[in-house]
């Protein structure tokens, strides 16, 4: 069924305020470089991925459709090929959410010449989270017969980006553009099973959760997944009416307190994908396993190399659970760490340094960056949930946390604070 405009844009809108300052304060060069690190994470993992093809024939032409799956379901690369008596002309499509942008497009065109000689052109774009183009770079050459036309030597040459066609113009045409290779990949998934599946007969601990979408690290490799305490749980009953291939514990709406006195506690895990296996609790509780419902969202952010992560569940106005891990070789989680009250009290602790007054709001946070040297950046933000005030912003502090290894286990210290732009 097709996506309504406005749940796209939902979506969209929730991956944003997750992640709050990862891309709008940043420059261009270091959403290009995200962008272009996610490109790198997807293709070492492809070996390993679910994978779904198609080949049709028209028009004296071939056509390839691919699509490529995580362990915990999530789309991470497409790529449409087409061949014929001219040439070859390859998209591919890579995304840390293809809900919406931020997106990068790689395009590559090999057109046959009279002389016998091939033309090759090639055009890389990356699109921020409001869907507009912050870069292109194109190659082009002609090779010669039998000549191998691989461009890694062909210098790029950047196209001026305000004089490109805008593809956000209206909600429709961003809509109908980011959209594309979602329903691709949706089409081959009802079209068959897929050609490889490398967690068809990984088993585990997986009768005991079910992961949550949009949280899996980089690798491709650990998830963040609801679970709850109790040892046989009935996962049919728990099916959302509105989407079957996802799961949502009602009963279990206040994260606050997410006990039901028949069924135990609802709580989040770590796990294993390629094995099945709990590692051990986030500190979390989020309950469903899309990322997000209405302004009820759970975002996880990794370091790049998979080691540390940040999962952060939210309402419209606020923060409702922060907690941070680290998992270690064997696999194991060497523990987690509550980053929202340290957070929350270090701001407070710098606000009084500078005499400001006691504040009643709600306090949200967003996730600045996680890296592999185990540093965590995140803005935590005062804010009126409601009155004459309702959205006004009363302070925002910029904090940066290091995550350290203790014998009695994971410790936060504090490396800077200061003042953050207010949005």
């Amino acid at each position: 069924m097709r996506k309504s405009i406005g749940v796209f844009l939902l979506a969209v809108l929730a991956m944003m305020a997750l992640t709050r300052s990862a891309s709008g304060g940043d420059s261009v060069d270091d959403q290009v470089k995200r962008l272009a690190q996610r490109y790198k994470q997807v293709e070492d993992q492809l070996g390993r991925s679910i994978h779904y093809i198609r080949k049709t024939e028209s028009n004296g032409g071939t056509t390839i459709e691919q699509a490529w799956f995580n362990g915990a379901g999530d789309l991470i690369k497409v790529a449409i090929e087409r061949t014929d008596s001219s040439g070859r002309e390859l998209t591919e499509y890579f995304a840390p959410d293809f809900e919406g942008a931020p997106m990068f497009i790689l395009t590559r065109k090999e057109t046959a010449q009279p002389d016998g000689t091939i033309q090759v052109d090639e055009s890389r774009r990356y699109f921020r989270d409001d869907g507009e183009l912050i870069r292109e770079l194109r190659k082009s050459a002609r090779f010669k017969p039998g000549e191998s036309t691989d461009t890694v030597r062909v210098p790029n040459v950047a196209v001026d980006v305000s004089k490109e066609p805008k593809v956000n113009a209206t909600q429709q045409a961003a809509y109908d553009f980011f959209s594309k290779p979602g329903k691709i990949a949706a089409a081959l998934k009802e079209a068959g099973p897929p050609d490889v599946d490398p967690f068809a007969s990984v088993k585990g601990d997986s009768e005991k959760f079910r992961v949550i979408h949009g949280t899996a690290s980089p690798d491709g490799r650990y998830a963040i997944a609801l679970g709850f305490t109790r040892e046989k749980i009935d996962w049919e009953q728990l099916k959302d009416s509105n989407n079957p291939a996802t799961y949502f514990a009602e009963d279990y709406i206040d994260e606050a307190d997410p006990v039901n006195p028949e069924d135990g506690k609802l709580l989040n895990y770590v796990v294993d994908l390629t094995t099945g296996r709990i590692l051990g609790e986030t500190g979390c509780a989020f309950f469903g396993t899309k990322s997000h419902y209405n302004y009820r969202a759970c975002g996880v952010a990794w370091s790049p190399e998979s080691k540390n992560f940040v999962q952060l569940t939210s309402w419209k106005w606020g923060y409702v659970s922060c907690h941070a891990g680290r998992i270690t070789p064997g696999p194991k989680l060497l523990g987690t760490v509550d980053v929202g009250k340290y957070a929350e009290k270090t701001a407070s602790s710098y606000l009084k340094t500078r005499k400001h007054g006691r504040y009643e709001g709600s306090i949200d946070i967003g996730i600045d960056d996680v890296t592999d040297d185990n540093i965590i950046g995140l803005t935590v933000l005062g804010q009126a949930s409601g009155g004459e005030r309702k959205g006004e912003i009363h302070f925002s502090v910029a904090e940066k946390l290091r995550l350290r290894e203790t014998p009695s286990g994971l410790r936060l210290e504090t490396v800077s604070v200061r003042n953050a732009p207010q949005e």
